[in-house]
C-alpha cells in the first residue's frame, strides 16, 4: 500500500480519537454537573416556589372576594343587589344634589384589603414550610416579617421582608426579601370606578358607552335600582374580571 495513503489513514483515525475523547469529557462532564450534591441542596433551600404559590392564591382569592363587592372583603356602606353586598362608591342620602365620593383613596383601600387578607395565610405557609423542613433535619428561623403591595398595570406586586435562615449540617442558607408578582387587572378595574364616580359626582351621569369606545379593553353594564341608586358592573375583557360598585346622586323623590 502506498505510504502516503497509510499516512493519511493513520491521520484521520488520530482525529477521529481526538474528537471521541472531547466527546466523552463533555458527556462526563454534563453528568458530573448534573449530579452535584451542592447544587441539588442549594435547590433544597429555596423557598420561593412554594411560597409564590401560597402567595398567588391568597391574592387571587381575596380579589375574588372583593370585586363583586366594590372592593372591599366586608362592605359597610353598600346596597344588596342579587344577594350580593356592593359598596357605595359615591353617594347623596338625600335628593337632587350628586353624588358625593366615598371612597377619595380608593387603591390604597383596595391595597390594605388584600394585604390584610394575605397577610395571614402567608404566615401559615411559612410555618407549613418551616414543619416540612424540620422533619427532614434542618434547622429553619423566621421572623415576623413585613409585607407591602404595589398596584400596577395588569398586575400586583408584593414585597415581602422576612429574615429566614435555613441551616442543615454545615450549609446555611438566608433569605430577607421575597418579591411575587400576580396577574390581575383589579388596578384597572378600581381606575375605571374612580372615573365613574368622578363623573357621576360632576354631572351626575357617567357617559359609560363613549368611555368603552375609548377604552374598549372593558365591558360597562348600568343598572338602575329603587331610590335612584345605580350598580355599575365593569369587566375586563381581558382577564374576566368584574367589579360592581353601588353610586346614588341626584336623587329626585317620590313624586315630583
Amino acid at each position: 500500500m502506498d505510504a502516503k495513503i497509510i499516512k493519511n489513514k493513520k491521520g484521520q483515525i488520530a482525529i477521529w480519537v481526538v474528537i471521541s475523547l472531547i466527546l466523552i469529557f463533555m458527556i462526563s462532564l454534563l453528568f458530573f454537573l448534573k449530579k452535584d450534591p451542592k447544587s441539588k441542596n442549594t435547590d433544597e433551600f429555596n423557598p420561593g416556589v412554594f411560597i409564590n404559590s401560597c402567595v398567588e392564591e391568597a391574592v387571587k382569592d381575596a380579589i375574588g372576594k372583593m370585586l363583586p363587592q366594590g372592593g372591599f372583603m366586608e362592605p359597610k356602606n353598600y346596597k344588596l343587589y342579587n344577594n350580593t353586598k356592593i359598596e357605595y362608591i359615591c353617594e347623596n342620602k338625600g335628593y337632587f344634589n350628586s353624588c358625593i365620593n366615598q371612597h377619595p383613596l380608593f387603591l390604597d383601600e383596595i391595597k390594605r384589603e388584600i394585604l390584610e387578607y394575605v397577610k395571614p395565610k402567608l404566615d401559615a405557609c411559612f410555618s407549613t414550610m418551616k414543619k416540612e423542613l424540620e422533619e427532614k433535619n434542618y434547622q429553619v428561623e423566621t421572623d415576623i416579617g413585613t409585607l407591602k403591595a404595589n398596584l400596577e398595570n395588569g398586575k400586583i406586586l408584593l414585597y415581602l421582608n422576612k429574615n429566614m435562615t435555613i441551616k442543615k449540617n454545615e450549609e446555611s442558607r438566608k433569605f430577607e426579601e421575597f418579591e411575587f408578582e400576580i396577574t390581575t387587572n383589579i388596578y384597572d378595574l378600581a381606575n375605571v370606578a374612580i372615573d365613574t364616580a368622578g363623573q357621576e359626582a360632576k354631572y351626575c351621569y357617567f357617559e359609560y358607552v363613549g368611555y368603552m369606545l375609548l377604552h374598549p379593553e372593558f365591558n360597562i353594564r348600568k343598572t338602575t335600582l329603587s331610590e335612584s341608586t345605580k350598580i355599575y358592573s365593569i369587566k375586563s375583557k381581558k382577564s374576566q374580571e368584574e367589579i360592581n360598585i353601588a353610586i346614588r346622586g341626584c336623587a329626585i323623590p317620590p313624586g315630583i
